[in-house]
Parts: structure tokens; sequence; C-alpha cells
């Protein structure tokens, strides 16, 4: 049975802004505890809620991560497509991502399965 398509708008909505506010146990209360997040795909792969929660602290925290949404969500049944930009970086560095497109898998119950992460990697 399909989640209900403003439950995954909702869900991503919530995802980008606990990366910007650093809520890291908001961000982990999203995803099923089976979670596959990888980001970028084909780099960077972590499986099951432990090892999310350590990108968290490698990646987004020190990187200082702002993540938006550039568009409207896509949803198909338990899928989404999130066209989203970021900004990383120190204050006086701060980067500008291009395009990112995040594909969100998430259960019957409303948590993310599943993220990949597509953009160019530098």
């Amino acid at each position: 049975m399909a989640v209900n398509k403003q439950t995954i708008i909702n869900a991503i909505a919530e995802y980008c802004r606990a990366e910007n506010d650093k809520d890291k146990q908001a961000w982990l209360a999203l995803f099923a505890e089976n979670i596959v997040h990888e980001d970028p795909v084909g780099m960077v792969s972590n499986a099951g809620k432990e090892k999310v929660a350590a990108f968290w602290d490698q990646m987004v925290v020190p990187n200082n991560v702002e993540l938006w949404l550039t568009d409207e969500v896509i949803v198909c049944g338990n899928e989404a497509i999130a066209l989203m930009q970021c900004r990383v970086g120190p204050a006086d560095k701060r980067q500008e991502s291009g395009r990112i497109v995040d594909n969100f898998v998430f259960d019957d119950a409303g948590k993310i399965t599943r993220v990949r992460a597509f953009y160019t990697y530098q």
C-alpha cells in the first residue's frame, strides 16, 4: 500500500530542514532501521541507522551542509524524486552545488528505506 503523497513530501522537507538546523535526531528519525543511504551514488554507501549516523558526523556537520528543494517533489507510489541544491564549507569558503537529484524510497510506515543522491562529485 502506498504512503500518502503529502507524507512523503513532508518527510523530504523535514530531511532538508533537519540538515540545515543540524538536528541529527530529527534527521535519523526519518529513516527505517534498514536504511541504505548512497551519497553520492557510486561513491559512498551506508547501510543501517548506525552507519548513516556516522555519515552525519563525518560529512553533514563538518561541511556545514545547507540543503534546499529547487522544485516540486515528484511522488510515484512509495518513491520520490527531489530536485535540490546545497551549500557546503566554512563561512569564508562556501560553495554552492549544481543540481542534486535524490531518489527516496519509503516503506509503508512512511520511513525512508533508501536514498540515492545523484550529483557531480568533485
